[in-house]
C-alpha cells in the first residue's frame, strides 16, 4: 500500500504573513499528527517529535489558495480511514460559522463533535471522543495536548479548509504522484460491488428497512372494540364455570345427604328387628 498524505487546501489567503503561515503549517502538523493517532486511541497522543513527524511537507500558494501536502509515515488503512474521517468533519462545516463567541472553545469544540462522522469504525469513535475530551479540558481550565491539537482541528475549521486523503506511490522522489481517495461522509449508506467481467463498480443504495404502518384512529376503535368483546366474552365464560361448579356442589350436598338419611333409616330397621327377637 502507498503512503498515506493529506492535501490541506485554505482560500481566499490574499497576504499570508510569517506569523500566520507558522500558524496553518503548525495547526495542519498537528492535525496530521492527530490522523496518525487516531487508529490507536490508547497509545499516547504526540504532536511533535518522533513518530509524529512526516515524510514529506510541501506547500505552495496560487491566486488566493494556499495548499499543504503533508506525506505521513503511514500505510495502515486505519490511518487512511481516520483521515477520511477528519476531511468529512472539516466538509460538514466548511460552509457554516465554527465560531461562538458566547459558548467559547468549549462550544466550538462541541458543535465540531455534534458534526463528526458516526460511523462506528475505530478511527470514528475515537475522533469523537478525541473532542468530547478536549471539550471537557477546556472546561476545567486544564491545558493539554489533546486540547492543544483540537484546537489546531478548530482554527482549520473556522478558515474554512478542505482536506483531500491521497495515496503517494514514493514520498522522496523529485516530484510526488498522488491518487486522490474517495472520502464518502456515510460509509454505512452504500454497498461497493466489486467489478465483473470489465463492469465498472457502482454503488448501490442498500434497501431501506420496511417502516411499520401507523395505528389510524379507526384502527384503534376497532382495536378497542375487540377488545371489549374479548373481556366480556371472559366474563360470561368465568360466570357460567362459577354456576356450573355451585350446582355441581349443590347435587353432591343432595347425594350426601340421600346417603346420610338411608343410613340413618336402615338403622331405625335393625334396632326393629332387635326388639322384636326379644
Amino acid at each position: 500500500m502507498q503512503e498515506i498524505a493529506i492535501r490541506v487546501r485554505l482560500r481566499e489567503q490574499d497576504r499570508l504573513g510569517l506569523a500566520e503561515y507558522e500558524r496553518i503549517v503548525g495547526s495542519v502538523a498537528s492535525v496530521a499528527a492527530v490522523v496518525a493517532w487516531l487508529p490507536t486511541p490508547d497509545a499516547r497522543l504526540v504532536l511533535r517529535g518522533r513518530g509524529a513527524e512526516p515524510v514529506r511537507l510541501e506547500t505552495m500558494s496560487y491566486g488566493s489558495v494556499f495548499e499543504m501536502l503533508v506525506v505521513m509515515d503511514q500505510r495502515n488503512p486505519g490511518v487512511e480511514r481516520a483521515a477520511a474521517a477528519v476531511a468529512a468533519l472539516l466538509e460538514s462545516v466548511r460552509h457554516e460559522h465554527v465560531e461562538d463567541d458566547v459558548a467559547g472553545i468549549a462550544g466550538e469544540l462541541d458543535r465540531l463533535d455534534r458534526s463528526a462522522p458516526r460511523g462506528r469504525s475505530v478511527p470514528e469513535r475515537a475522533l469523537r471522543t478525541f473532542l468530547e475530551g478536549a471539550r471537557a479540558d477546556a472546561l476545567a481550565r486544564r491545558s493539554t495536548t489533546r486540547l492543544r491539537a483540537a484546537q489546531a482541528l478548530l482554527r482549520l475549521a473556522e478558515d474554512g479548509a478542505e482536506i483531500v486523503v491521497e495515496r503517494v506511490e514514493d514520498a522522496l522522489a523529485p516530484v510526488v504522484e498522488e491518487q486522490a481517495v474517495d472520502v464518502l461522509a456515510d460509509t454505512g449508506s452504500v454497498v461497493v460491488v466489486e467489478p465483473v467481467d470489465g463492469v465498472e463498480s457502482a454503488d448501490v443504495p442498500s434497501a431501506p428497512a420496511p417502516l411499520a404502518a401507523e395505528p389510524t384512529e379507526q384502527d384503534a376503535k376497532q382495536s378497542d372494540v375487540q377488545q371489549g368483546k374479548e373481556k366480556d366474552a371472559k366474563k360470561k365464560s368465568d360466570k357460567k364455570k362459577s354456576d356450573k361448579k355451585k350446582s355441581d356442589k349443590k347435587s353432591d350436598k343432595k347425594k350426601s345427604d340421600k346417603k346420610s338419611d338411608k343410613k340413618k333409616s336402615d338403622k331405625k330397621k335393625d334396632a326393629k328387628k332387635k326388639d322384636a327377637k326379644k
